[in-house]
C-alpha cells in the first residue's frame, strides 16, 4: 500500500513539474515577445545579452506581465545601484530552453574532437577562416547571425551546458572521471560541453565582446543523478580552459587583463540553497536569480 502511494505521488509530482515548466516557458516567452528587442548600441546606450539554455532563459522565475525573467532584472537593478554606471544599459534574455551547447556553436568552431592533432586543428581553423564551415548552431545564428538586433551587445553572459548534463550529453570521458580533481586534464579528456562552451566564448571574445561564463551546479534534481564528482570535474575543466585558452585569446584580441571571467555557481552556497531553488529543484527562483546577478 505504501509503495503504491509512493509511486502515485512520484507520478503526480512528475506531471506537476512537467505542466508547470511548460506553462512557465510559454509565459516567459510571451513577455519576451511583448518587450521586443532593445535599440541599437550607441555612445550613451549599452547592451548586455544572456545566452544559453533554460538557466539563461530564467526558468523557475516568476514574471509579472511585461517583465523579464532570470538574470536580466537582477542585472539591471545592480547596474542602477552602481554609481559608476551613468549611461543607459539594456539587458536582453536570449536563453533558449532545452538548447544544448551544440546549438550555440559558432561557424567552424565545433569543439575539437578527442585526439585531434595540431595539424588537424590548423586545417579545421583554416577551413573556417576561408568561410567553408557553413552556419553555426541554430541558437548562435539567431543571437549573433546576420540580421540579429542583439549582435551588437558589448557584454555576453553565457549560462550553457545544463541541458547537456540533463540529457546525458555532457561527453565527459571515462578517463576524466577516474582522474584526481587536483590534476590537469589533457585535451583528449575534456568533456564535449566544455569544448563547446570554450568555442563559443572564444568566438565572442574575438568579436571584441566581454564574456562571463557561469559554471554548473553540483547539486539538485537530475544533477545529483549525474554525479557530484562528475559535475565538479566539469567545473574544473571549465576553469582550466579559461586559464590556458580563453584568457590568452582575450588578451590577444584587445589587451584586456581580465577578458573572460568565470562566475561560480556550483560552489556558490548562498545562491544554491534549497530556499532559492525553483519548483523543479534544478533551476533558481526569483531570489536565486537575483542573488546570482549580484555576483555577475
Amino acid at each position: 500500500m505504501i509503495s503504491s502511494l509512493s509511486s502515485l505521488f512520484s507520478l503526480l509530482t512528475y506531471f506537476y513539474v512537467l505542466v508547470r515548466r511548460l506553462l512557465t516557458v510559454r509565459w516567459i516567452s510571451l513577455n519576451l515577445w511583448l518587450r521586443g528587442s532593445p535599440p541599437p548600441v550607441t555612445a550613451k546606450r549599452h547592451k548586455v545579452v544572456v545566452v544559453g539554455d533554460s538557466l539563461a532563459f530564467g526558468l523557475g522565475d516568476w514574471v509579472l506581465p511585461g517583465g523579464s525573467a532570470g538574470l536580466a532584472p537582477g542585472l539591471l537593478q545592480a547596474i542602477a545601484l552602481d554609481p559608476q554606471c551613468r549611461q543607459r544599459w539594456h539587458v536582453q534574455n536570449l536563453g533558449v530552453p532545452g538548447s544544448t551547447s551544440k546549438d550555440w556553436l559558432p561557424p567552424g568552431r565545433a569543439g575539437a574532437p578527442a585526439g585531434e592533432t595540431t595539424g588537424e586543428r590548423a586545417k579545421r581553423e583554416e577551413k573556417a577562416a576561408a568561410g567553408k564551415a557553413g552556419q553555426g548552431g541554430r541558437c548562435y545564428e539567431r543571437a549573433f547571425g546576420a540580421g540579429s538586433r542583439e549582435a551588437d551587445a558589448e557584454i555576453v553572459v553565457i549560462a550553457l551546458g545544463l541541458a547537456d548534463v540533463v540529457r546525458g550529453e555532457a561527453g565527459l570521458p571515462l578517463q576524466a572521471v577516474r582522474r584526481e580533481l587536483g590534476s590537469a586534464f589533457p585535451e583528449q579528456e575534456l568533456a564535449g560541453v566544455v569544448k563547446n562552451v570554450r568555442a563559443l566564448a572564444r568566438d565572442l571574445r574575438e568579436r571584441g565582446k566581454k564574456v562571463l561564463v557561469l559554471d554548473w551546479p553540483t547539486s539538485g534534481a537530475v544533477v545529483s543523478k549525474y554525479g557530484e564528482g562528475k559535475m565538479k570535474r566539469l567545473n574544473r575543466q571549465l576553469r582550466q580552459v579559461w586559464k590556458s585558452d580563453l584568457l590568452k585569446a582575450g588578451e590577444a584580441a584587445d589587451g584586456n587583463k581580465n577578458p573572460c571571467a568565470i562566475v561560480p555557481l556550483g560552489s556558490n552556497h548562498k545562491v544554491m540553497r534549497s530556499a532559492n531553488r525553483a519548483f523543479d529543484g534544478l533551476h533558481l527562483n526569483r531570489t536565486g536569480y537575483k542573488l546570482l546577478a549580484l555576483d555577475v
